[in-house]
């Protein structure tokens, strides 16, 4: 009996690459929205410190130009935050069309995969189906060479 040839193999192996850049692909957006998360958590701490400084130091005095120099550094901080609240949204929405993305490409592995194995699954019957009719004839073939060698002195006792 012939070994089991997939027929869709390479459409098999198109499929599972497909998938593992998706996969890779989704990985490297997961990594890149956890960095803008981090970017933001900074800007956010830049900003808790600077308003815990400006607070500490009203107590002992400010000059004008201190105050304007405060506000100036304060919009800068709140730019920023605004920034990286803009590419942490980015990056989500990216991490989801890469999610959309990978499932997409699994599901249409297990399309092939499932194939692969009905496709495999039939082999294996046919293999069995030849496996007892070789088994059958070799029995008949035992019985009727039995009986051919039976010799008349054989068959009167």
């Amino acid at each position: 009996m012939k070994p089991f040839k997939f027929t869709l193999e390479a459409m098999r192996v198109l499929r599972q690459r497909q998938e593992q850049d998706a996969m890779d692909a989704y990985a490297r957006t997961l990594l890149h929205r956890q960095q803008a998360v981090q970017r933001l958590e900074v800007v956010q701490q830049e900003i808790s410190a600077s308003w815990h400084e400006l607070r500490s130091r009203l107590g002992s005095g400010f000059k004008a130009s201190e105050v304007a120099q405060a506000q100036n550094y304060h919009r800068s901080l709140e730019k920023r935050r605004e920034e990286c609240a803009a590419a942490l949204s980015l990056a989500e929405r990216r991490v989801n069309a890469a999610l959309q993305a990978m499932l997409a490409a699994r599901r249409q592995r297990e399309v092939v995969d499932k194939f692969h194995s009905k496709q495999k699954a039939a082999h294996e019957r046919e293999h069995s189906r030849l496996e007892q009719k070789v088994l059958d004839d070799l029995a008949a073939s035992r019985r009727i060479a039995s009986i051919l060698t039976f010799t008349p002195t054989e068959v009167a006792s």
